[in-house]
């Protein structure tokens, strides 16, 4: 909205970033399992729209090592971890700031880490309902799964480890 009010040149490609993350949340997440690839394309999508948002304070890397793109994943799994790093880090950050995520997939193996500065004296927040909902989901689908969250010092990192290797297709 504010894009549009002020008459960016970046209005178009925000409004195109946000319809296809709108038309995968509406149609392709009626799918008990997608694929990787189509997550990680919404993960990029949400992070230009960050971009245009924060502009040069923000510096954010995604990298992915992936053996299989086309492994099927839960839907939306992995992208409320990176929202979290911006509503809890970026957001509430006076200066520059920073988000790392790196996502490895090897024989079915899948580690997803997301790493954002935060105030060093902001205590790691309580649980919220988007967290929440992710745990409920990794234990109903993926009982084995590991999440470990560190809030100390400057920075919050989240790291989960899933074994996909006999994830169903849809």
């Amino acid at each position: 909205y504010h894009l549009a009010r002020k008459h960016s040149d970046s209005t178009p490609d925000a409004i195109l970033k946000l319809s296809g993350m709108m038309r995968f949340m509406l149609y392709e997440c009626t799918s008990p399992r997608i694929r990787l690839s189509q997550e990680v394309n919404v993960i990029r999508d949400y992070l230009d729209l960050e971009r245009l948002r924060y502009g040069s304070r923000l510096d954010v890397s995604f990298q992915v090592e992936a053996d299989d793109e086309g492994q099927f994943i839960a839907p939306l799994l992995l992208l409320p971890f990176v929202e979290n790093a911006f509503k809890h880090g970026a957001s509430e950050s006076r200066g520059d700031t920073w988000v790392r995520i790196f996502l490895l997939l090897k024989k079915g193996a899948l580690s997803f880490q997301v790493e954002n500065a935060k105030d060093p004296l902001e205590e790691m927040a309580a649980e919220g309902i988007g967290l929440k909902n992710v745990k409920r989901q990794l234990e109903l689908l993926y009982p084995g799964y590991r999440l470990q969250l560190d809030g100390r010092g400057d920075q919050f990192s989240a790291r989960l480890r899933i074994d996909l290797s006999n994830e169903p297709e849809p």
